[in-house]
């Protein structure tokens, strides 16, 4: 008796999760979208610290962002002032793929470019065939 109870109680449990954990409080969605869009920031503003194109596409995006913390805190300016990011300045020498392309006198962070394209193991425009043959953490 005591096993036919104890498994009508762990069957009524089992219907009763799914509709607990598929609604989320008002604070929980908040909470979501907030997640959602700082990590989505994010992203683009560690890519665009060195790839001209996400630089670009990051500065899109924080007008729209920009506007959200307007909307969202227009009564307390110091967390306004806490979460407002700046653009990033688009005059970056990097190809899409994050390699650096020299400057007018065909260097490369001082060093000369064919240096510096052999020390990394890649070329502007193009891919490493192998990455594990450059040097690592560059």
């Amino acid at each position: 008796m005591k096993l036919i109870a104890a498994i009508a109680v762990l069957i009524m449990l089992i219907l009763a999760i799914p509709s607990a954990l598929g609604e989320m409080t008002d604070y929980q969605r908040g909470v979501a979208n907030g997640l959602k869009i700082g990590l989505f920031m994010g992203e683009y503003h560690g890519r665009g610290q060195y790839v001209m194109e996400s630089a670009g596409q990051f500065n899109t995006y924080l007008e729209n962002y920009n506007q959200f913390l307007w909307t969202s805190f227009a009564n307390n300016q110091s967390l306004i002032n806490e979460f407002m990011l700046s653009p990033i300045a688009v005059g970056l020498r990097s190809s899409s793929t994050g390699v650096l392309r020299p400057d007018a006198s065909g260097r490369v962070l001082g060093y000369p470019a064919d240096s510096y394209f052999t020390w990394i193991g890649a070329v502007p425009g193009t891919t490493p065939l192998n990455p594990g043959d450059s040097l690592p953490g560059v």
